[in-house]
């Protein structure tokens, strides 16, 4: 998986893919339900270790899939909301390796709420922030060695793949539109470290926090997004282009170099 810019890199990664004639995908595919509905995923392992597929707070399956092998799993949608999907084997390296995305329940219907009852809104994003400790986790695991847990200093920071100058310029992840509108951004913390999204200048609603509906929304700049949590705020679009970065110094670079990290922008027209 390769991150641009100055502090840029081509790091070894796993990933879940739709497409098996390409590299993995860093975050995975992006699937998507409306509440209620049956999904079905098949998984097949074409790496040569066991790995898994779980969504969190929907499946419960952990089991393995042997190299070579392949599994079907098969869900209701319990709920509206956004939820990560992820292997959960090898002590959280196959997650930092890159084997992770995220599930997008919409309301019934596909009406633009949040949730059936659920607060509107105009249009929406779906950041998915991650890191990755390149010399001492993703050459190792990379390069069929062992990885020593005990030691995790990740040096990439990454919001849906992408670090810095990329991200403030990817049209999925930039929140864009007319001035007023409402803009709904979907948070899926993938990585190992806790991230404090910024929204510069700037302050969002609090709509859900892990999963968690508030009954009254919490006004913010930052909202700190446990590692391997999800949160969805609102914000409505004022004139101007502002950045969306992280309250992290090192989590804006790229081993070191800035700004390669997690970043993006909002802009009202």
């Amino acid at each position: 998986h390769t991150v641009n810019g100055a502090g840029g890199a081509t790091l070894k990664a796993w990933g879940f893919t739709d497409n098996p004639g390409t590299g993995p995908m860093v975050p995975g595919p992006l699937l998507e339900s409306q509440e209620g509905e049956t999904v079905t995923v098949t998984v097949y392992n074409q790496h040569t270790l066991a790995h898994n597929f779980v969504v969190r707070g929907v499946t419960t399956d952990t089991a393995s899939i042997p190299a070579g092998s392949s599994k079907t799993y098969s869900f209701t949608t319990p709920r509206a909301g956004t939820y990560l999907f992820s292997d959960t084997l090898n002590s959280n390296i196959n997650r930092e390796m890159g084997l992770h995305g995220a599930l997008v329940v919409r309301a019934a219907g596909g009406v633009n709420k949040a949730w059936t009852g659920g607060p509107s809104f105009a249009l929406e994003r779906l950041w998915v922030v991650s890191d990755m400790d390149k010399t001492r986790w993703n050459d190792v695991a990379g390069n069929g060695g062992t990885v020593n847990t005990a030691t995790y200093k990740p040096n990439y920071f990454m919001m849906n793949g992408l670090g810095g100058f990329d991200g403030m310029h990817d049209p999925n992840s930039v929140l864009q539109g007319q001035t007023g509108q409402v803009g709904l951004v979907r948070i899926v913390n993938a990585g190992l470290f806790d991230q404090s999204l910024h929204f510069h200048s700037n302050h969002f609603q609090i709509i859900d926090d892990d999963g968690l509906r508030l009954s009254k929304t919490e006004s913010g700049a930052t909202i700190n997004v446990q590692a391997g949590t999800t949160a969805m705020v609102l914000f409505t679009l004022k004139p101007g282009i502002y950045p969306m970065h992280i309250h992290s110094a090192q989590m804006e670079t790229a081993n070191g170099v800035y700004l390669n990290g997690v970043a993006t922008l909002l802009v009202g027209q």
